[in-house]
């Protein structure tokens, strides 16, 4: 169970239900990478659950340095295009049919 307050609302995931498992690219800006890499956009692509609450919201949270939990909330707009990218099946289950080609 994961708690974070976000713009002045809670999103407490065990209110909410998990719709999938996504990827998401998150920059890193750390001191090593300032100096390693000079002026250079550095991260990493994190597994991240994706969360639906009850009033239509999402969150997207995921793991860092090992057992540090970490959430974002992000616009539906965002959510969809995630799971269109990694679950297909679960975005036609949750919003439409995608078109044949």
């Amino acid at each position: 169970v994961m708690q974070f307050v976000i713009q002045g609302m809670k999103y407490d995931t065990e209110k909410m239900r998990k719709v999938a498992t996504v990827k998401k690219w998150y920059r890193e800006d750390t001191f090593l990478n300032r100096a390693m890499f000079p002026g250079q956009e550095v991260g990493r692509t994190h597994e991240c659950e994706l969360w639906k609450s009850e009033k239509g919201n999402w969150l997207l949270t995921h793991t860092e340095d090992y057992n540090k939990k970490v959430g974002h909330a992000i616009t539906e707009e965002e959510a969809k295009s995630l799971l269109m990218r990694y679950a297909p099946d679960i975005y036609e289950t949750e919003f439409e049919e995608i078109p044949e080609a």
